[in-house]
């Protein structure tokens, strides 16, 4: 999961673990890139759509160059006022 607000990926990350599923966090979204191009073994990626760095929309291309896995976009409030203010 690339999230950069903490409190939501621990909410997520509480749920999915629930059902036993193993997540792997980062608030940045070169680290998640780079541990996808590290390891095959993600079988879905959770994306936040409003990320300090560069928009989650940008992101997805980059994403898709190295790797064909599932995406879920995430966002907590206005994506136009998280992109613009």
């Amino acid at each position: 999961m690339i999230e950069d607000d903490l409190e939501l990926a621990q909410i997520i990350t509480d749920y999915l673990k629930s059902f036993d599923i193993e997540v792997t966090t980062t608030d940045s979204p070169y680290n998640g890139l780079s541990m996808l191009n590290l390891s095959k073994e993600y079988q879905l990626l959770i994306l936040d759509l409003t990320l300090p760095e560069i928009d989650g929309l940008e992101l997805i291309p980059k994403i898709k160059e190295k790797s064909q896995i599932p995406i879920i976009i995430s966002w907590n409030g206005d994506y136009k006022r998280g992109l613009h203010g």
